[in-house]
């Protein structure tokens, strides 16, 4: 069976309008095959998606349709592994607005279903008819407010609902974020700051004369043969107790593992005492063997 590598698409949006962060729009479950689609396709898109929800660093969009049972949400599901605390994951009720007549997505917008610590944003995208319609994104923002206040069952949701509403989410939940973060990621770059300072003076004053220069790279190179060879020797400031390191490894590898590999080798094997006989003679040439 033929695999055939699927490459990633990537495109960088440049603006000051937009957030600075990374969107990774991930498949949906494959259920039944199609095509010359791997029997095993459904294991690998999991794998898949996993790879990426399961990072810390991740914020997940579970991404629903209104008009199917949320209980059997896959993406609920799978956030659900990746995330069991709720602190990364924003629900995304999406086809809010092909739903059967006499039915609506309140409940589950706020919560009452399948609650969300970081709760539900309900959007409504272009249609398909839209996109051939060559529909713009700014006139389906506005149909789409328009929608979540027109209605009353979604009027009081309207402010915590839409696509701006779900990107200002993201922009509190990255600012809390780098709040959280910023101290102990200031204090580790001070502590390598320090450490690279210290490596700095301990190479000595840079010059810029060629000469200077020189002298420094000759230091350099002596600081640095002066470490192997203590390494080599054992003489090592940070000695490992756990491990073989420097010269007794090199050590260990020629007792033991080199002589052992000798032992197995049979230097006569495949040749008879006239073919040794003759190659001796053959190597002496002219003189006389002993």
């Amino acid at each position: 069976m033929v695999q055939r590598r699927v490459k990633q698409i990537g495109l960088k949006i440049v603006s000051p309008n937009v957030l600075d962060m990374t969107l990774v729009d991930l498949p949906g479950i494959t259920k039944v095959l199609v095509g010359d689609q791997p029997s095993d396709i459904e294991a690998r898109i999991r794998t898949m998606i996993m790879s990426y929800i399961k990072e810390p660093s991740c914020l997940i969009l579970a991404v629903t349709p209104a008009n199917s049972d949320l209980a059997n949400s896959d993406a609920l599901q799978m956030a659900g592994v990746a995330d069991p605390e709720g602190n990364r994951t924003i629900g995304v009720i999406i086809k809010l607005d092909i739903m059967d007549r006499g039915t609506d997505a309140r409940n589950l917008l706020q919560g009452k279903v399948i609650p969300l610590r970081l709760g539900y944003v309900g959007i409504v995208n272009r249609s398909q008819e839209d996109i051939q319609m060559n529909r713009s994104i700014k006139d389906a923002l506005v149909a789409e407010e328009k929608f979540f206040r027109s209605r009353p069952v979604y009027n009081g949701l309207a402010d915590s609902c839409g696509i701006p509403q779900l990107a200002k989410k993201l922009n509190q939940i990255l600012a809390q974020d780098i709040k959280v973060v910023l101290p102990g990621l200031r204090a580790h770059i001070s502590n390598n700051l320090v450490t690279v300072a210290k490596e700095h003076a301990s190479y000595g004053e840079i010059t810029e004369s060629k000469a200077g220069q020189g002298a420094l790279l000759l230091n350099i190179l002596s600081k640095y043969c002066e470490a192997f060879s203590s390494m080599i020797e054992g003489k090592n400031e940070e000695m490992s107790t756990s491990e073989l390191s420097g010269g007794a490894q090199i050590h260990y590898i020629f007792q033991s593992i080199f002589v052992r590999s000798l032992e197995e080798v049979d230097p006569c094997e495949g040749l008879t005492d006239d073919d040794i006989r003759i190659a001796i003679q053959n190597a002496t040439g002219p003189r006389s063997a002993l």
